[in-house]
């Protein structure tokens, strides 16, 4: 004998089947991003109001209806590589700028067009480009992001292409709210 009412059609069993089991996969996906967030920012510490917290973020975000990320696991290895060299470039930027102060810089403000449409990868994108070496996003207007560069000599737009190109084979859509 089945669990199921006899007044309750099998496509809806599954349908709430499925959303059920979408829900628990989201609110894992969420659980696992907002504690690795707190450690990273919290130094692993603080757990007292981190658990609260990272409690309320997943509750929000399951009630707002938003969905997690699930990343490629294909991309993720060069993903990772790519960001952690270019963190390291920027870093060895700063580091010969601060020794030879006479460097010149030639500082502009850009506008990066936006190839991906996803608002998520949108917005994830402008908090990596301040990982990138002389430059931070100050604004997305459209299909167009305004960046600041220290030195608009150096290969910015490419770098971007190419983070951003990344970031949309490391996050494939799916359906965003």
């Amino acid at each position: 004998m089945s669990d199921r009412h006899f007044d309750q059609p099998e496509g809806d069993l599954v349908s709430r089947e499925t959303g059920s089991r979408r829900r628990w996969i989201d609110g894992l996906g969420w659980t696992l991003l907002y504690t690795a967030i707190w450690a990273l920012f919290a130094d692993g510490n603080g757990w007292a109001i981190g658990v609260p917290s990272v409690l309320l973020a997943v509750g929000l975000s399951l009630w707002l209806g938003l969905r997690s990320w699930q990343p490629s696991l294909v991309s993720l290895p060069g993903f990772v590589w790519f960001v952690l060299k270019h963190m390291t470039l920027g870093a060895w930027d700063v580091a010969l700028r601060a020794l030879h102060p006479g460097r010149s810089l030639q500082p502009a403000w850009v506008d990066y067009r936006l190839r991906c449409e996803s608002p998520r990868i949108r917005l994830l994108l402008s908090a990596l480009v301040g990982l990138l070496p002389g430059t931070l996003a100050s604004r997305i207007d459209a299909d167009c992001m305004r960046i600041h560069v220290l030195d608009e000599r150096q290969p910015w737009e490419a770098t971007l292409i190419e983070l951003e190109a990344r970031l949309t084979r490391l996050l494939p859509a799916r359906g965003e709210h």
